[in-house]
């Protein structure tokens, strides 16, 4: 059996046993599906991951650290700190799209999209921490959490700016997996702070393995320009 194939079968198994924990109800196998959803992308890629690439290696390990972390989320400040690990790892994404981001003067009319984008994404984003402010415990999750999307909308920014300057399959990737990030954190918390329902769940959980899986994809994607064709 081809490599490729066995790796693709335990990446579905993960996302299976993912799934089924949360139907289930079953903390231990919703961890234990996470973490095993690192394995065949790590091993996959190992030969094409920039292995020397310090923002690629430190955001892994901080992804992986977060999700092992989330098994102990219940005892001490355990949910703070991996909200807190994986507020970090975006700083190592967002620093490796700037490192391939070429600036280029563009148009007027591109230039007020970018400004249009990024004040309706403030806006939503202000209005959505106003929203769950009664529902934090205390004044240092409530920074954490502030602190976090602000990251967020750095990272949002790094993307659309490095998309819209480089349009490259790199760039397509990067802003996908932005996009993806973002959408898996709105998901999550509607189910921590709103109401918890189970296709939000499985729906949140199921962006945050694409989104993972990109984030592999851009790393190994070597910088490459793409025509308007390739994207349609």
């Amino acid at each position: 059996m081809k490599p490729k194939i066995v790796f693709a079968s335990l990446t579905i198994l993960a996302i299976i046993v993912n799934i089924a924990g949360i139907i289930n109800e079953d903390f231990w196998m919703r961890r234990g599906g996470e973490l095993l959803f690192f394995l065949p992308l790590t091993f996959y890629y190992l030969k094409r991951a920039p292995l020397k690439n310090l923002n690629f290696l430190l955001f892994v390990s901080l992804a992986v650290a977060a999700t092992i972390v989330t098994c102990f989320k219940n005892l001490w400040y355990f949910e703070q700190v991996k909200l807190g690990l994986w507020l970090v790892s975006y700083i190592f994404l967002a620093r490796e799209a700037i490192k391939h981001t070429e600036y280029e003067k563009g148009s007027r009319f591109t230039s007020l999209y970018f400004l249009a984008i990024i004040a309706i994404y403030v806006y939503l984003l202000s209005i959505h921490v106003l929203e769950i402010e009664p529902s934090v415990n205390n004044s240092f999750t409530f920074s954490l959490y502030i602190i976090y999307y602000l990251n967020i909308l750095f990272l949002a920014i790094a993307a659309l700016v490095y998309y819209l300057n480089s349009f490259s399959k790199k760039s397509v990737f990067f802003i996908c997996l932005t996009l993806s990030f973002i959408f898996s954190d709105v998901l999550r918390d509607m189910e921590v702070f709103y109401f918890r329902d189970m296709s939000v769940e499985v729906v949140g959980t199921l962006i945050k393995f694409a989104a993972l899986k990109l984030v592999f994809l851009f790393y190994v994607t070597r910088e490459k320009k793409l025509r308007l064709l390739h994207l349609v």
